[in-house]
């Protein structure tokens, strides 16, 4: 009996100590590409964080906060603008993933943790997703 309570505490621990945190400054030659992609677009979409139309969503991926203020035209353009940007961060995400040696069960994790390295690094006065209610933080109030 004491061996097998040791065995299966090793090998929770060894599950445990397999479910590290993804190297997200990997880089390949697909990443590079895909954070040029996203280059193109900073500065409309840091046009919007200025504006609090969109933000830092707690799964890593860019929100829609508001479209208070905008016409039909300028709403499509933002839905355009975060649909392409979430297109590439999810992109980026599945080939962190495969830089890092991890298996798809580890995309939300990845998400996540991609997630909170945007809030960390938000501009003071850009919204961010508490990641605990989901709701919207400027950064600067982040406790």
């Amino acid at each position: 009996m004491r061996f097998c309570v040791a065995s299966i505490l090793i090998m929770i621990l060894a599950g445990v100590a397999g479910a590290r945190e993804a190297n997200l400054d990997v880089n390949t030659p697909a990443i590079r590409s895909l954070k040029e992609s996203m280059a193109a677009r900073v500065a409309n979409i840091n046009k919007l964080k200025n504006a609090g139309q969109v933000g830092e969503g707690r799964d890593g991926l860019l929100a829609i906060r508001t479209m208070e203020g905008l016409g039909l035209g300028d709403k499509k353009a933002v839905e355009d603008l975060v649909k392409a940007e979430n297109n590439d961060r999810r992109a980026l995400y599945k080939e962190i993933i495969a830089a890092n040696g991890l298996g798809e069960d580890d995309a939300g994790r990845v998400m996540t943790q991609a997630g909170q390295a945007r809030r960390t690094s938000a501009a003071p006065e850009h919204y961010v997703q508490d990641p605990e209610t989901g709701g919207w933080v400027q950064r600067k109030n982040i406790k």
